[in-house]
């Protein structure tokens, strides 16, 4: 976590196909656009209306990008909390700003549908890998080795649990 980081949860739904690649260091990122509409009560109607719209590309990694491209559908509802960043990007010419989220947790909005979770498990040692490459904690004699990233895909067991 960095200093003065903009942390943000958004609400809304999956706008396009979840993307999935290995990056050169063999970790899983997976992308994906997220839409977001608000929607505003009109009093003297009494009916809903349509109010600012929101579109932005969400990236995620390891596990967790496994996870959502396993899970994720185009149009699913969901939650999604992480690091929000605007970048600007020249198009043609032109400068613009384009908004991402790096999630750290992604989840279904169960206002708007049912889930029926499912762990999945891996061996320990392939766990620490995918979770946090950077972070090297001091071993003790008979501890698990640190799996180093070709060595990740080798053999990983998962087992899935239900809640």
């Amino acid at each position: 976590m960095a200093y003065n980081e903009t942390r943000v949860t958004i609400c809304g739904n999956v706008a396009g196909p979840v993307t999935h690649t290995k990056v050169g260091t063999g970790f899983s990122r997976a992308k994906f656009r997220l839409f977001s509409a608000e929607r505003i009560w009109d009093q003297e109607d009494r009916s809903w209306s349509d109010g600012s719209r929101m579109f932005l590309t969400v990236s995620c990694w390891r596990m967790l990008a496994d996870n959502a491209q396993a899970s994720l559908n185009k149009g699913d509802p969901v939650v999604v909390t992480g690091r929000l960043t605007i970048k600007e990007v020249e198009v043609e010419g032109k400068r613009q700003p384009v908004v991402e989220l790096e999630a750290t947790a992604i989840g279904p909005n169960l206002a708007l549908c049912t889930a029926m979770p499912t762990r999945t498990r891996h061996t320990p040692d392939s766990v620490e890998a995918r979770a946090a490459p950077e972070i090297v904690a001091p071993r003790e004699p008979g501890q698990l080795a640190l799996a180093v990233a070709g060595d990740v895909e080798q053999s990983k067991k998962v087992a899935e649990v239900p809640f």
